[in-house]
């Protein structure tokens, strides 16, 4: 008997097999082994598939390509994470923004929280200050806040990455400020009592690269920003922030917050 023109010894080395006994595919998962014994990534049964890396795990563990070579769906086993069309398959995005008249800053360069989502900052919530250092204030503490505070909170409910972070805004009037955007995260009290929904270990995880220099309402500016810290814990408190070094105009602002779960 021969194998593509070989003998038997000289290629069983590259029969696959199952098992051991002459059973065959059976109802439990069973490593598929080569002729000499040695274990590849995949195990089989009569109803299901698993692959899991034998000896190291791998950037490619799942590739699935079109007819062109390019990668459409890749499970990363090194990284932890599952990518198709080259997107985290878990990606979310969070928005803040702020409308114009709502910014009313009591000194140049204070930092001012924007609001998240759809229940965001408007002219018809109170400013939350974060004051003027060269990141916002890494704690606040509720007194006779509360009903301000939590309109600017987006609370992390699981283990995020942040991939990327975009900023849009526009001044309302002809003269334009320069300004500059940064995200916190911090940790918060949620049990109930006096100190609940405070906030403290504030960490700067992305911020403007450098001041945008604004010169009025006849354009709309976009800036990235670079993210510092990527990784945010479930628990935590994220807020976004912009700064203006004058009061030459209102603004109205969108920042989109790119991020995925993580383990």
């Amino acid at each position: 008997m021969s194998f593509s023109g070989r003998t038997i010894a000289n290629s069983f080395k590259e029969i696959l097999k199952i098992g051991s006994g002459n059973t065959g595919i059976t109802t439990s998962l069973q490593v598929v082994k080569d002729g000499a014994g040695n274990q590849s990534a995949l195990y089989v049964s009569d109803d299901q598939i698993k692959i899991q890396p034998e000896n190291d795990d791998t950037t490619t563990l799942v590739d699935i390509k079109d007819k062109d070579g390019d990668t459409k769906f890749v499970i990363d086993s090194t990284n932890d994470y599952v990518k198709a069309l080259g997107h985290q398959v878990n990606t979310n995005i969070q928005d803040f923004y702020l409308v114009s008249s709502a910014l009313e800053p009591s000194s140049t360069d204070q930092w001012t929280a924007l609001g998240v989502g759809g229940g965001g900052r408007t002219h018809s919530a109170a400013d939350v200050y974060g004051g003027t250092g060269g990141t916002p204030s890494t704690s606040f503490t509720i007194a006779t806040t509360a009903d301000d505070m939590v309109c600017h909170y987006f609370y992390v409910p699981f283990n995020i990455t942040i991939d990327s972070v975009h900023v849009w805004f526009g001044a309302n009037g002809a003269t334009g400020d320069d300004v500059k955007f940064s995200v916190m995260s911090y940790d918060v009290v949620t049990t109930a009592g006096s100190t609940s929904g405070d906030l403290s270990s504030g960490v700067e995880n992305c911020a403007s690269a450098s001041a945008i220099a604004g010169a009025g309402y006849e354009q709309a500016y976009y800036q990235s920003l670079t993210v510092s810290t990527a990784n945010v814990d479930s628990g935590k408190i994220i807020m976004g922030f912009v700064a203006q070094d004058g009061t030459s105009s209102d603004l109205s602002i969108r920042l989109q917050l790119v991020y995925h779960l993580r383990g």
